[in-house]
């Protein structure tokens, strides 16, 4: 059975899964969507795809299996639901949308015609990342303790969405929740939310209007604490991005995708990968499709992360805690 699969979007971001979607046996890119149409034209020549500048118009016309949704996050409409209602199942890139409404709307379209979904939160997929969870599952204790990190620079030029809040919900929702869906992964679900921002080192950029300094803390539902800072004035050789946890019997020092550090009492372990979470997760997404399993992070797994950065957001301008889980409106 070969499956065919489309695109929605044909930026950076998709062209990155369609290049490794491409290396696979019985999977076709049979269509390519991009409201610059250029762009859909361009990676359509690659793939031999049809192409096409309106979703509706490619999932009406192509007997698609499956597409990935992978566009910013102001630009998401209706596509998981015209999708889900014609039985297409859909990978969505994060986050899943700007706002917690609209990513519920999405998640109850893909309950309500039983679709599989899977969001691209790639650092679950790390090979010395799901070792050091095992680890703790296994001997780690009580989880006291969990510090995460995004700090970068800025996303684009000048004229690109990602410095515009209104575009891209700003670096708390769009960079810093993979962070936020570690913490979770590694340490359990979040009971209340306490954050600052402010603009500072990249205050007289121009169109710039996110934070680009931020302070995150979280209570864990377990009673551990945790903190998750994020900034986009690291300088260009002085960026990291990762986590520390610290647990009764061990301590987890994950510095990006492909290198963990494991510190017991007397002994320290270190795994590294030359492996691909992308790549992971793109096949593990088509696997679950063919062989009709369970996706390991479908869409309410991206609805909870979500719901962190915003969260955050909603602190940071009122100046409360926030609870957690946030209200259904």
């Amino acid at each position: 059975m070969v499956l065919k699969v489309g695109f929605i979007g044909a930026g950076g971001m998709a062209r990155n899964h369609m290049k490794r979607i491409s290396t696979m046996p019985n999977v076709e890119i049979s269509a390519i969507c991009d409201v610059a149409i250029e762009k859909a034209r361009e990676a359509g020549r690659i793939y031999h795809a049809s192409v096409y500048s309106d979703f509706h118009d490619m999932i009406d016309k192509e007997d698609l299996d499956a597409v990935w949704i992978a566009i910013p996050p102001f630009a998401h409409s209706d596509e998981v639901e015209y999708a889900a209602e014609r039985g297409v199942h859909c990978f969505i890139e994060k986050p899943i949308a700007l706002t917690l409404e609209k990513a519920r709307e999405m998640e109850r379209a893909a309950k309500k015609y039983k679709i599989k979904t899977m969001v691209g939160y790639h650092w679950r997929q790390s090979q010395p990342i799901r070792r050091g969870k095992d680890l703790l599952a296994r001997e780690g204790g009580p989880i006291g303790l969990v510090a995460g990190f995004w700090w970068g620079g800025i996303a684009g030029g000048p004229d690109h969405w990602w410095r515009r809040r209104e575009l891209s919900g700003g670096q708390v929702l769009e960079q810093t929740t993979h962070i936020f869906d570690l913490c979770r992964f590694l340490a359990g679900e979040v009971k209340r939310v306490y954050a600052e921002f402010a603009t500072i080192l990249n205050a007289d950029e121009p169109n710039f209007t996110v934070e680009d300094v931020s302070v995150v803390t979280l209570r864990f539902r377990s009673g551990a604490v945790g903190f998750v800072t994020g900034t986009s004035g690291a300088k260009p050789n002085g960026g990291f991005v990762g986590l520390r946890l610290f647990a009764r019997n061990l301590q987890l020092n994950i510095d990006g995708t492909d290198r963990i550090c494991v510190f017991k009492d007397r002994e320290r372990l270190e795994f590294t990968s030359i492996g691909d979470p992308v790549y992971d997760e793109d096949k593990k997404f088509l696997d679950a499709i063919s062989m009709d399993l369970p996706t390991e992070t479908p869409i309410s797994e991206g609805v909870k992360s979500l719901e962190i950065s915003i969260a955050a957001i909603k602190s940071a301008e009122t100046g409360r805690t926030i609870e957690l889980p946030l209200p259904v409106s």
